[in-house]
């Protein structure tokens, strides 16, 4: 089927943030990582699926302080393609700086519950997504889900389900026409191959306002200990999103000696708000050195607030 796509313009989308949301994507893509949206969703006659697609570009904007709509593209269940930060920026879905970079991120908009099977021009709208991008990107031939490496119930069951059945087009489907593709890279040293980060645990934490909580990670508490000489790591936290707008979450990485003496903290991140929020870390580790985060909230009349979930997720090299 030839591609139905949206353009940013057409379905009305804000400016992006710079230079965050101008970021191009710095290697070839390995491929195409599939979402959906995680929560509840019904299905709407076609004229309304653009005001979806700018509320989504509005919470991922306000609520997550992302500086665009975190995907790719996006496909409705009328087989339209919207073009989200596109071919040549480096989209925010896939879980870290790392994963983002690695692969497009393409949603179908379906959800954790009631409407959560894709509809056939659906799944014909997201091939010629997928195909659009190994195409014109360029990507690669790879295929996977957002739980593919990333600790996360993304794309959900039905979805990943088509995606490990190598995403065929429905039977009454023509397939759109194919160019050869060019794959990514591979690592041809092992010195290449990075080590995988990934960690996820509910927490449900009261956060004091105004005081510092140190997060436990699986090196003895802290995320790695050096000589980490080159690395690429994402925090995520999840807070309740009942929490006000104005209360602010600062998260800080900080590095200590071995016994935990000689803390030196690096810049402090602000986001405000509840919902998700990612802090971002590539500094090397010295030898002799840990690496360690903590987090505070300050909310304007001193009330606690609830983290819910931690996750920790990247890639270093030795």
């Amino acid at each position: 089927m030839a591609l139905k796509l949206v353009t940013r313009s057409q379905w009305g989308a804000r400016a992006y943030r710079t230079p965050n949301g101008a970021t191009p994507y710095s290697r070839p893509r390995r491929g195409v990582k599939l979402h959906y949206l995680g929560t509840p969703y019904t299905d709407r006659t076609h004229d309304r699926c653009d005001d979806y697609v700018r509320q989504l570009q509005a919470q991922h904007m306000d609520g997550n302080g992302w500086s665009d709509i975190g995907y790719s593209f996006l496909v409705c269940t009328h087989g339209y393609v919207y073009e989200g930060r596109g071919l040549k920026r480096r989209n925010s879905a896939n879980g870290s700086t790392t994963l983002n970079d690695q692969d497009y991120a393409v949603c179908l908009l379906v959800g954790s519950s009631e409407l959560t099977k894709p509809t056939s021009a659906q799944l014909d709208g997201t091939r010629d997504a997928i195909e659009y991008c190994r195409t014109s990107g360029p990507a690669g031939t790879w295929l996977g889900g957002h739980r593919d490496g990333y600790a996360t119930a993304c794309p959900g069951d039905v979805v990943y389900a088509w995606v490990k059945a190598g995403a065929p087009r429905p039977a009454s489907a023509t397939p759109a026409p194919t160019a050869p593709t060019p794959t990514a890279p591979k690592p041809t040293q092992e010195a290449d191959v990075p080590t995988v980060i990934d960690e996820s645990n509910a927490l449900d934490v009261q956060l004091e306002s105004g005081k510092w909580l140190p997060l436990a990670f699986a090196d003895e508490g802290a995320l790695l200990a050096g000589p980490v000489p080159a690395l690429a790591i994402d925090v995520h936290l999840y807070f309740d999103v009942a929490t006000t707008a104005d209360t602010k979450i600062q998260g800080v990485f900080y590095l200590t000696n071995t016994d935990g003496t000689g803390a030196s903290n690096y810049l402090v991140i602000d986001h405000k708000g509840g919902g998700g929020h990612q802090f971002h870390h590539s500094h090397p580790i010295p030898a002799g050195k840990k690496l360690w985060f903590q987090v505070r909230a300050i909310s304007p009349d001193g009330t606690p607030v609830t983290l819910l979930h931690r996750v920790a997720s990247g890639l270093h090299w030795s």
